[in-house]
C-alpha cells in the first residue's frame, strides 16, 4: 500500500509542486502528479479491497490461506473493482455538479437538489457495496455492479444501515489509532523531524488500510449472508459453483 501511495506523498511534501499561489508553477507537472496519485490511490484501494475480501471469505470458509491463494484472485479482481469504483465516483460527481448547477438557477431548486443527491448517494451505498465480493468470489468482472444490485434487492435498507454503522465504527477506530500515534509522533519529533514525518505518513497509511479492511470485511459478510438467504447457498457451496 505504501508503494502505491508514494506519488501522493511526493505531492504533499513538495511545496514547489503544490504551491497554487505561484503563477510560475509547473502546472503540467502538477497535473501529472495528481493524476498519478489518483490512479495509485485507486490501485491501492482496489488491491486492498480484493485481498481483504478474499481473506475474509477464506477465514469464514475455514480454508488454509497462503499468499498465492489471497493475491491470485485479488490481483485478478482488482482492475474490475478499480474501474467500477471510478465509474461510481464519476457518476456521483456528475450528479453533484448537476444538482449544484440547478441550485445556481434558483435557490428553491437547491432545496430539492440536495436531498435528491443524498438519496442517490445512499442508494449507491446500499446497492453497490457488495461489488468487491462479487468480483473476487464470483469472478464477475465488470458485471459485479449488477450482481451487487441483484443481491441487495429487497434488503437495501438493512445493507445501508449496516454499512453506515460500520462506517461509524471505522471512524472510531481511526480516531483511536490516530490519537495513539499522535503522541508517539510528538515524542519521535524530539529526536528527528524527518523520522517524525515518516512515522506520521506511515500511521496515516495504516489508518487508511484499517478503515478499508474493516469495511470490506463487513461487506463480504453481508454478501455471504445474502447469498445464503436469497439463494440458499451455504459458505461451503458458494465458490464451487464458479469453479
Amino acid at each position: 500500500m505504501a508503494f502505491f501511495l508514494v506519488p501522493l506523498a511526493l505531492v504533499l511534501s513538495n511545496s514547489g509542486v503544490v504551491n497554487f499561489q505561484d503563477p510560475s508553477a509547473n502546472w503540467p507537472m502538477v497535473a501529472v502528479y495528481l493524476l498519478t496519485s489518483l490512479l495509485a490511490f485507486c490501485a491501492a484501494t482496489s488491491l486492498i479491497s480484493a485481498a481483504v475480501t478474499r481473506l475474509t471469505y477464506d477465514a469464514k470458509h475455514l480454508t488454509p490461506t497462503g499468499l498465492r491463494a489471497i493475491f491470485g484472485p485479488a490481483l485478478a479482481a482488482a482492475p474490475s473493482i478499480g474501474l467500477l469504483g471510478i465509474a461510481i465516483c464519476a457518476l456521483l460527481v456528475v450528479v453533484q455538479v448537476s444538482m449544484f448547477a440547478l441550485g445556481l438557477v434558483t435557490p428553491l431548486l437547491s432545496l430539492v437538489a440536495l436531498p435528491v443527491f443524498f438519496v442517490i448517494y445512499l442508494w449507491s451505498i446500499a446497492a453497490f457495496s457488495l461489488m468487491p465480493a462479487a468480483a473476487v468470489i464470483e469472478n464477475r468482472g465488470l458485471r459485479s455492479l449488477s450482481r451487487s444490485r441483484e443481491l441487495t434487492n429487497g434488503y437495501r435498507l438493512a445493507v445501508l444501515g449496516t454499512m453506515l454503522l460500520a462506517s461509524l465504527c471505522s471512524v472510531v477506530i481511526q480516531l483511536v489509532f490516530s490519537f495513539a500515534t499522535f503522541f508517539l509522533t510528538i515524542l519521535v519529533s524530539l529526536v528527528s523531524e524527518t523520522l517524525s514525518g515518516i512515522l506520521s505518513f506511515a500511521s496515516s497509511l495504516a489508518a487508511f488500510g484499517v478503515m478499508i479492511s474493516f469495511m470490506c470485511i463487513v461487506a463480504c459478510l453481508l454478501y455471504l449472508r445474502l447469498r445464503e438467504v436469497k439463494e440458499g447457498v451455504g459458505i461451503d457451496q458458494i465458490e464451487a459453483i464458479f469453479d
